[in-house]
């Protein structure tokens, strides 16, 4: 085979390749039995067990969701990476971005509150529910 021939067989495996990633995309959030992982985050999964709990959506994160989460040994290390800061109780918050995905915020928390013993928390930065 002639170097010109390697290189189109090469070039046709590099374009399939890209149109399979275009044609069949993974989806960005997963949820299961397991736990959920958010490609976004790039933390890999994480368990059910690992989260402490979410706090409801207010009207300035409508296409969002936090979550309180005290890691294992592994999701520790992979925090550390990206360097977010714990709280003083050793949990981190994280955010989760909902907006190109099929799951709403309220789904989610109503999943994550059902796998958790946690009662929902208003946050740290809730404001009173007024008339509206």
């Amino acid at each position: 085979m002639t170097p010109i021939e390697t290189a189109l067989i090469a070039a046709a495996f590099v374009i399939v390749a890209m149109l399979w990633v275009v044609l069949y995309p993974r989806p960005r959030l997963q949820l299961t039995e397991r736990g959920f992982l958010d490609r976004e985050l790039g933390l890999g999964w994480i368990r059910w067990d690992e989260i402490e709990g979410a706090y409801p959506p207010n009207v300035r994160d409508v296409e969002g969701l936090r979550l309180r989460v005290r890691p294992g040994a592994r999701l520790l290390r992979r925090l550390r990476r990206t360097k977010a800061t714990a709280a003083s109780n050793g949990a981190y918050e994280l955010r989760l971005d909902l907006s190109d995905t099929d799951i709403t915020p309220v789904e989610l928390l109503q999943e994550v509150l059902s796998r958790t013993d946690a009662p929902p928390s208003r946050g740290p930065a809730a404001e009173p529910a007024g008339n509206f």
